[in-house]
Parts: C-alpha cells; sequence; structure tokens
C-alpha cells in the first residue's frame, strides 16, 4: 500500500511520454554517468559506485528522470553535491529530480527544448495526502495517517537541511502553489511548473547552459503540462 502511496504522490505520470521500460538503468560513458528512468536506491548505488571505483574522474551525470520518492531524489542530490558533479538534460529531469538534482549542481547543461519541471515538495503535499487517506477504507485511515505523519516530520527536516547545504531557496518546491496560480489550473491540467533560467538563477540554480540556444519551454505531451512561474517579476 505505501509503495502506491510514494508513487501517487511524488512521482510524475509520464508513461505517456516515457518510452523506457520500468527499470532505471545507469551507465558509464566517457567522463559521464548515464542516469535514465525513475530515481531509486539501487540506481543511485550504482552511480556512487562507479563514482568510488571509476579509473578516471566523472564529471557529468545525464539525466532523463521523472523523478521518485523525495528521500531518493535528495540521496540523488547529495551525491551530485558531494561529488560536485555538473547536470546534463537533454530531455526531461521533473518532480524529485528537478527539486532535488538539478538544484543540486553548481553546473548545468539543458538543450534547447528540454524540460525542468518542479512538482512540489514535503511542504506542498497536504492536499494530497488528505485525499489519499480519506480514499481509504475507514480501518485503515488512523494508521495510515500515523505513518504518514512520521514519515513527513522526517522528510520536512531533511528538505530544509538539503536546501540549506545546497545554497538554494527552498522556495523553489512550492511557488508554483501559491494562490495567484490557482486560477492557471481551473482552466488546465498541469502537471507542475517550470522557471525560466532568470528565475532559476534568482533561486540559487546559476550557470545554465543552453546548447543551441534559446531554450524555448515545450509541452511533452497533451497530458504532461508545466506552467511558468514568475520569481520576483521574470
Amino acid at each position: 500500500m505505501f509503495k502506491q502511496l510514494w508513487s501517487f504522490i511524488l512521482i510524475i505520470p509520464i508513461s505517456c511520454v516515457s518510452a523506457q521500460g520500468d527499470d532505471t538503468t545507469v551507465s558509464l560513458h566517457e567522463n559521464a554517468v548515464i542516469y535514465r528512468g525513475k530515481l531509486s536506491p539501487s540506481a543511485n548505488q550504482k552511480l556512487l559506485s562507479i563514482l568510488k571505483n571509476g579509473e578516471s574522474k566523472i564529471e557529468w551525470l545525464s539525466i532523463t528522470s521523472e523523478g521518485g520518492e523525495i528521500n531518493h531524489g535528495m540521496d540523488l542530490g547529495d551525491i551530485v553535491h558531494d561529488y560536485d558533479l555538473k547536470i546534463e538534460v537533454n530531455d526531461y529531469c521533473l518532480s524529485s529530480c528537478a527539486n532535488y538534482v538539478f538544484s543540486a549542481a553548481k553546473h548545468h547543461r539543458i538543450s534547447n527544448h528540454a524540460v525542468i519541471g518542479f512538482h512540489g515538495g514535503t511542504t506542498g503535499m497536504e492536499k494530497e495526502i488528505t485525499s489519499f487517506i480519506k480514499a481509504l477504507p475507514e480501518k485503515e485511515q488512523e494508521s495510515t495517517k500515523q505513518n504518514l505523519e512520521k514519515y513527513m516530520k522526517s522528510a520536512v527536516i531533511r528538505e530544509r537541511e538539503f536546501f540549506e547545504k545546497i545554497g538554494v531557496d527552498q522556495q523553489i518546491t512550492t511557488l508554483g502553489q501559491s494562490s495567484e496560480y490557482k486560477a492557471i489550473g481551473g482552466k488546465e491540467e498541469f502537471t507542475g511548473w517550470y522557471y525560466s533560467l532568470e528565475g532559476l538563477a534568482k533561486l540559487g540554480v546559476s550557470n545554465v547552459e543552453v546548447v543551441d540556444p534559446p531554450w524555448v519551454y515545450q509541452h511533452l505531451s497533451d497530458k504532461t503540462k508545466f506552467f511558468k512561474v514568475r520569481v520576483d517579476g521574470v
């Protein structure tokens, strides 16, 4: 049941755009590690093993991911930060991938159509959690609520410390959930939001190189759309 819950809350459902299988792949190519699929402990551990045992220095993490459970995202973000990895995104980096992995890098390289899609962090899931609990059989609701409260208490503390560590404004995970954007959600169904390069820089995510600029946002599909969130007017 809890595996379904984490997927429900924390992973953007992009089966409509992803042609890859359920298994996440992690492979080495020259000075880059290629990471494709959902964020997972086993994939993170494989990356760590490559970094520790590689004969040459790894400089880049090239990632395509729809996200994953919050702690798996912060685990990978810690690796990126601690090993000073540069991040490359050719296709998409969504939800926990954007929140914690893309944000953790000091240098980034993206294609001119890459989607960096944010989808809320630990402080923005109250509505989803409440809805999930209410949908459960009544006899399961109280125990589920208690377990979730314990999980969220730990995750909230960790997320705050994580963003302090990497020097990025934690609001990057919640600005798209502010009241001024509620009307957008009412007009059309969106999966999450994105920022301009200038907006990212204001939040602490800078040094983003665009291959063959300009960078132009495009929806991943009719069912996977993101709206733009402004930061101090940009």
